[in-house]
């Protein structure tokens, strides 16, 4: 910080006539309102939020947090909240929702805080869609800055590689376009290297024509979860590329909808994607492939508005614990690892254990190169628990390093941001390759000179 103090009345009061937003300083009424977002674990007490409700508000609040030594935390739904921020200025991105579809180039161009829930419906009035992330709450932006993998990714690849142009607010509060012909170091950077670079306010992406795809969940008793997981995995190694699947070994609360109400069960995710087949041939082909599975579950034909829904994941904030991990290929006594610490008759703390497949169109390289971390990976580990103190906090840390441990052997040599979680130390080194790494502390230096940008870590 500078000399004064940048939270006095008189200096907020100044902030507040050059932003339409709200701005609050810590304990002020509406402050904590404000802060809210999805995952509810990370305390949020920062000096100042402000509501950004356009591009200029973002830019007055960069240059009022240069002006005075404060960093910035830039946050639109709170999906990524994994630390506490308890100083600095945080900016609330989600007014900036905007969603305007291009249907002759195939575009669209999103604000800052618009999710996906908001996006499809849009895309789908047209006959598109776009490559999303696995909750239709996610915000569009930040899935992409880190990358963005979702339920048909192993067909359509990594979200990000679709981006045609970003607008930003860097260091010194001016905007500046990104794209392959503009600043295209930055372009990179955007596409996967996530944070100290900048708030992102606008973002256009490709779509692609697709009305349907096939897809949903499985569901199989707590019995059955070693037998189906077991047979999951040869089955998924053989897959094409159009398949999509992944196994979520799930606990579920009591206020769950029946039958699953507060029981453990083995949740097989699968969607195939052919946007250029005929209905009927699209459900042939996938019910082909997935009858070696299927044993009765909704899965059918749906629209592709609705690929959030294949994953089934809360939409309310929650106190979420979460660490994921990149693997390169398991076998069956990486299956006998998991079962050990999530399987039928367990007393795990997990709410849910997700193994997911890989590979295919996300470990292709791009035509536009980009940063993100992990691109040859075959498999990922995702765990997630409700973080209660005093009653489930201790037992997720415990049983998330013993579980990690046991699985180590497997683990790929990077991982991606948005799959790391509450990231180890060891892990933030694995986040890029070294070379990466370095170009993107290049990029940083360049539009953030002053490392304004906080790097959530």
């Amino acid at each position: 910080m500078d000399d004064g103090d940048p939270t006095n009345r008189k200096r907020i009061d100044a902030l507040r006539r050059t932003v339409n937003g709200p701005v609050f300083s810590r304990g002020e009424e509406g402050y904590r309102t404000e802060l809210e977002g999805a995952n509810t674990l990370s305390p949020m007490s920062p000096d100042l939020v402000v509501g950004a409700a356009s591009e200029a508000d973002v830019q007055a609040a960069v240059r009022f947090a240069a002006e005075h030594g404060l960093d910035v935390v830039v946050q639109a739904t709170g999906h990524g909240s994994y630390r506490p921020v308890d100083t600095g200025l945080v900016i609330r991105t989600h007014r900036l929702d905007s969603v305007a579809v291009d249907p002759a180039a195939s575009t669209v161009t999103i604000g800052a805080g618009a999710q996906w829930r908001r996006i499809l419906p849009e895309l789908a009035a047209h006959g598109l869609a776009a490559v999303t992330g696995s909750s239709a709450t996610v915000g569009a932006v930040g899935l992409i800055l880190g990358g963005g993998i979702g339920p048909l990714s192993r067909t359509l690849g990594w979200a990000a590689d679709r981006a045609v142009r970003f607008r930003v607010v860097i260091g010194d509060g001016s905007v500046v376009a990104a794209s392959a012909d503009e600043h295209p170091d930055l372009f990179w950077a955007l596409k996967g290297g996530k944070v100290g670079l900048g708030v992102v306010t606008e973002l256009t992406l490709s779509v692609l024509p697709m009305a349907e795809f096939y897809g949903g969940g499985l569901f199989f008793a707590e019995e059955h979860i070693e037998a189906v997981f077991r047979a999951w995995l040869p089955w998924a190694r053989d897959l094409p590329d159009a398949a999509n699947t992944s196994v979520g070994i799930l606990r579920l609360p009591p206020d769950a909808p029946e039958p699953l109400a507060g029981r453990t069960v083995l949740h097989l995710r699968f969607a195939y994607v052919a946007p250029e087949a005929e209905p009927e041939e699209l459900r042939m082909h996938a019910e082909e492939l997935l009858a070696v599975m299927r044993a009765a579950a909704p899965v059918g034909l749906l629209p592709a508005e609705r690929v959030g829904e294949i994953h089934a994941e809360p939409a309310d904030p929650l106190p979420v614990w979460e660490r994921g991990e990149f693997l390169d290929e398991i076998d069956d006594h990486y299956v006998t690892s998991i079962l050990r610490f999530a399987g039928a008759g367990v007393q795990s703390p997990f709410v849910n254990v997700e193994t997911r497949l890989l590979g295919g169109a996300i470990g292709s390289e791009p035509e536009l190169p980009s940063a993100i971390g992990g691109r040859g990976a075959a498999f990922s580990l995702l765990t997630i628990g409700i973080d209660i103190p005093g009653v489930t906090d201790r037992a997720l840390r415990e049983a998330g390093a013993a579980l990690y441990e046991s699985v180590a052997g497997y683990s790929h040599r990077e991982i991606n941001y948005n799959w790391a979680g509450h990231p180890t130390d060891a892990n933030w080194e694995r986040l890029w390759s070294p070379k990466t790494a370095a170009r993107l502390a290049r990029v940083r230096a360049q539009y953030d000179p002053d490392g304004r940008f906080a790097f959530g870590r």
